[in-house]
């Protein structure tokens, strides 16, 4: 099946997920580092999901699933060990135009989460559509080798770069060459040797060579 691959916006969103087990404290975890408001319908809950819950950091709805939980949701996992669970929650998700992520079985999904590597800003996500979680699972970890921490430093580091530009040069063409010039310059590298200081003279030397 053919996906429409897009990048969610959660935060303060209402996301519920229905289970309280390994597989749904991970997808519980995810949503929340995302900004979610999150609920989590389930008799009991994991001690991880029970430590947020107490921290009054997510809502918990001790008991089954029923319908009621998931108005004014706009996301929920369907995350139980009961497939007919699953399924019910995923109807009235469909029925009620709320995205829905099903454990089991897959195919009542309206949209899959794929597999995904992460540092800092830079998010890549890779699917195979179903096909081969395997060879998702390679690839992402073929990716996290060529993509490592330095990428997130760098990506703050361009953040502020940014906004200084931003305050400081009205030319857009200038900081657009500014921009550029940064990332095909060696200053990943410095910061994948650690040479942080180095980094940063490297950033500034450029923006006075471009803006000059």
């Amino acid at each position: 099946m053919k996906h429409y691959p897009a990048f969610l916006c959660l935060r303060d969103r209402l996301c519920v997920v229905v289970g309280g087990g390994r597989v749904a404290e991970r997808k519980a975890l995810t949503l929340f580092d995302a900004g979610a408001d999150l609920t989590v319908i389930s008799p009991t809950l994991t001690p991880a999901l029970h430590e947020l819950a107490a921290k009054g950091k997510i809502s918990h709805h001790q008991r089954t699933f029923d319908e009621s939980g998931l108005h004014g949701a706009f996301l929920a996992v369907a995350a139980t060990g009961d497939a007919a669970v699953n399924t019910a929650v995923a109807r009235f998700c469909k029925a009620h135009n709320i995205l829905v992520n099903v454990v089991s079985p897959p195919e009542e999904s309206t949209f899959i989460v794929p597999s995904v590597v992460e540092q800092g800003d830079l998010l890549v996500a890779v699917s195979t559509g179903g096909s081969s979680p395997a060879l998702a699972r390679k690839i992402r970890e073929d990716l996290q080798k060529a993509y490592g921490p330095e990428y997130g430093v760098f990506l703050d580091k361009m953040l502020l770069l940014r906004r200084k530009l931003l305050n400081e040069v009205a030319d857009e063409e200038a900081r657009r060459r500014v921009f550029q010039a940064v990332v095909d310059s060696d200053v990943l590298y410095l910061l994948k040797a650690g040479a942080l200081h180095e980094a940063d003279q490297r950033i500034a030397e450029l923006v006075r060579a471009v803006t000059a």
